[in-house]
């Protein structure tokens, strides 16, 4: 049984000093797990992504996953339906949708709770929400459909905005959209608030929308996989250590923030990341886990995270809501994770 020192000696030694997972294999049996992430890897994402590059090689029957990054995310949704890749950091939209159409994708749990995305809008040009109807007024999201378009349409509909006047671009990335409304192409986008401080920074910009004060629990990214994939008994035993690494994570990134901070300055991909310093880094951190609550110490996420978000996901026409929750959200695995795990971490 891991100690709690040993936790915060590092996640890495914490994973391979419990454990956990299948009984240790020798390196030429290690399994290598296929993952894909998305390119664009935010403050937000960053224990999610420690606990994919190092918690699972921790583990001693795992090497080094296959790590992909994907920009856009119907492509994640498309790779775990064509059986391309076994995890992925998902959007929940997507996968509704994909089911809805036939498709076996199962949501086993949280790559993170909430959301760091916010909307920025050229303050000059965007005052109320109602300028959002303005066919020059055009937001980029990352797709049409997807989170980073739904997450917009609750705060748009309580302020009686016309969705059908609303123009939508895609541009893939969040680094993308930055770019792109910096640039002067595009009047408001998602981004995530780490990316929203260095644009305001630059020019006549506002932060029009946060999701986790409008919304009681907005689901973001999650990990899906494969429904006949999961069946096998060997990808079971892989998804609870996946979501165990993530969990200690968690826990450890909302206890230790030298080793947020750390991890931060190796996963972020912000152009100024590796550089930044403990004083700017603290209220991003701080934020995230005491006021977005991103990082729950026991991410177990059910269906019921989602009736809040059925109506606005109809209201995208993103779904027609003839699928069963309960057969493509999967608590199980989550909860056989916390129990394994314990009060390691903690």
């Amino acid at each position: 049984m891991i100690s709690r020192g040993g936790v915060l000696a590092g996640l890495a030694a914490g994973l391979a000093a419990a454990g956990l997972g299948p009984v240790a294999a020798s390196a030429q049996t290690k399994r290598t797990l296929d993952i894909s992430l998305l390119g664009n890897q935010l403050g937000i994402h960053v224990p999610g992504t420690a606990a994919v590059v190092e918690g699972i090689p921790a583990m001693p029957a795992y090497a080094a996953p296959k790590l992909s990054r994907i920009d856009q995310i119907r492509t994640l949704t498309s790779n775990i339906v064509a059986g391309s890749t076994e995890f992925a950091a998902d959007g929940p939209t997507g996968i509704f949708a994909a089911d809805e159409q036939g498709a076996d994708v199962k949501i086993v749990g949280y790559f993170y709770r909430n959301t760091s995305l916010v909307f920025v809008a050229n303050s000059e040009k965007i005052k109320t929400y109602k300028d959002l109807e303005k066919s020059e007024n055009v937001i980029a999201v990352n797709g049409r459909g997807d989170i980073t378009e739904v997450m917009l349409l609750g705060p748009l509909i309580k302020n009686g905005v016309n969705l059908s006047k609303i123009s939508f671009v895609e541009i893939g990335g969040s680094g993308g959209r930055m770019r792109a409304l910096l640039a002067g192409r595009v009047a408001a986008v998602p981004v995530h608030f780490d990316q929203a401080a260095e644009i305001a920074a630059q020019g006549p910009y506002k932060v029009l929308f946060e999701p986790w004060t409008f919304y009681k629990t907005w689901v973001n990214e999650v990990w899906a996989v494969k429904g006949s994939w999961l069946k096998k008994p060997e990808n079971a035993r892989a998804t609870i250590d996946v979501l165990k690494a993530t969990t200690l994570a968690f826990r450890r990134a909302n206890r230790d923030f030298g080793w947020y901070a750390q991890m931060y300055r190796k996963y972020c991909t912000l152009p100024d990341a590796k550089e930044i310093t403990d004083a700017k880094l603290r209220p991003l951190w701080q934020k995230l886990t005491t006021e977005v609550k991103a990082f729950p110490d026991q991410p177990v996420l059910s269906g019921r995270d989602f009736n809040e978000l059925i109506p606005i996901y109809r209201a995208a026409g993103d779904i027609g809501g003839t699928f069963k929750m309960g057969e493509i959200v999967d608590s199980s695995y989550a909860e056989t994770a916390m129990k394994e795990l314990g009060k390691q971490g903690l």
